[in-house]
């Protein structure tokens, strides 16, 4: 009986920390007509994208975080995160081909600097067969492992400056986090956990949570935890976001960059 309980806990746990995986992808094209790229990516059954590209050719090669999202719409928005939150490029694409023979393909895809804001088209972007460690890049994290400090930041042409977020959490008992949230990619979205009510974490899994009426303005929102970075979404009504500056909430990736 112990065994039996101890391979049922096992396999709930194999459950829970990896959500369900709707598509996993491996391309190579190029980005423009000269720079060649290869990506890989799973989507999980939240419609959220994570993998890395890799450019063959930069002068020190690596692989780079790439975070995003599957929207309605069938189009895919991805982009990339250095270690310390900066995004370095974003990419918007759709998929097609996966029922075919040949293979899934990108088309209508644009990679774009934010910096610059120039874009490269990404041409002849085709499946190539390479294995997609799906576990690597959608297992949840570890409660205990949850960091103190998350944030990301990205140029904003207006300001002609870099602008983005920050996320701060510290425990408040067994499975609660107190949190503290600065959003200003350019507007300013801020809010933080009440002191007696803190943010708990969901039953069983203890890797996200949601946190209704933020700053007591009806704002909700919630928190996903991976290896490398926490998600955040609204989980309230556009009339909710009166309670920040406007067309700006919580809504973003913040990387991982205190443990």
């Amino acid at each position: 009986m112990k065994k039996l309980l101890l391979f049922i806990t096992v396999m709930m746990w194999a459950v829970v920390t990896q959500a369900d995986v709707l598509g996993e992808y491996s391309f190579e094209g190029t980005l423009g007509d000269k720079i060649p790229v290869k990506l890989k990516f799973a989507v999980n059954g939240e419609n959220i994208a994570v993998g890395e590209i890799y450019y063959p050719k930069a002068k020190n090669p690596a692989p780079i975080l790439v975070v995003g999202e599957l929207h309605e719409s069938g189009w895919y928005s991805l982009c990339e995160y250095q270690s310390d939150g900066v995004v370095t490029g974003r990419m918007q694409f759709k998929i097609e081909g996966e029922d075919t023979a040949a293979g899934a393909y990108i088309t209508e895809g644009t990679w774009t600097n934010p910096r610059t804001d120039k874009g490269l088209e990404m041409k002849h972007f085709v499946a190539n067969g390479e294995d997609v460690p799906v576990t690597e890049y959608l297992d949840y994290e570890d409660p205990q492992n949850i960091g103190r400090e998350y944030s990301y930041s990205i140029w904003n042409p207006n300001y002609k400056a870099m602008m983005g977020g920050n996320v701060k959490f510290r425990g408040a008992g067994k499975h609660k986090l107190h949190f503290e949230v600065s959003n200003v990619p350019g507007n300013i979205a801020e809010g933080k956990s009440e002191p007696g009510r803190p943010a708990e974490l969901g039953a069983y899994t203890y890797n996200y949570f949601t946190y209704e009426n933020v700053n007591e303005c009806g704002y909700g929102f919630s928190a996903h935890f991976f290896k490398k970075f926490v998600v955040l979404k609204t989980t309230t009504g556009y009339d909710t976001l009166g309670c920040f500056g406007m067309g700006v909430a919580f809504d973003g990736v913040y990387i991982k960059v205190k443990q």
